[in-house]
């Protein structure tokens, strides 16, 4: 039982890793949580809207991956349009996309508060070498967004 445990954490680590060297959306999704965690102590945040946050940062990602096993189960390799199969795609993009707007709107309700923005603006002009590691962080996303298969 155990042995089939550590197998099946085996095949969701590999889907994860398929997911994040082959689509970009995901690198983005990964990209952006790790962001908006860097936020949060920014914040004075309940318990209960940092664990909503992380809770609804991980939901993109586990839906981009929803999103990719479709793709890949509805997969036609010629060029003949195939109906039932591009709606089960388009489906699966617009059940992400209707969590990614989710997320966007609880981002703003939390994040864009004047206390909250004005301690990330305090903190990094006050701490030039945090500026820095933001700065180096933001130039590695770049590329590891927009990195080849």
């Amino acid at each position: 039982m155990i042995k089939r445990f550590i197998s099946s954490v085996g095949y969701a680590l590999n889907g994860i890793k398929i997911g994040i060297k082959e689509e970009r959306n995901m690198r983005i999704d990964i990209t952006v949580m790790l962001f908006v965690w860097h936020l949060i102590p920014f914040y004075n945040f309940t318990i209960s809207e940092v664990g909503f946050i992380v809770f609804i940062t991980f939901l993109i990602p586990a839906f981009e991956l929803m999103n990719t096993a479709v793709e890949r189960a509805v997969y036609k390799p010629d060029n003949e349009h195939y109906m039932p199969a591009g709606a089960a795609k388009d489906t699966a993009a617009g059940a992400v996309f209707i969590v990614a707007i989710g997320a966007a709107i609880v981002g703003v309700m939390l994040f864009l508060q004047i206390d909250g923005l004005r301690n990330v603006f305090m903190f990094y002009t006050k701490n030039l070498l945090h500026l820095v590691a933001l700065i180096i962080y933001i130039i590695s996303a770049y590329f590891f967004i927009t990195m080849d298969n």
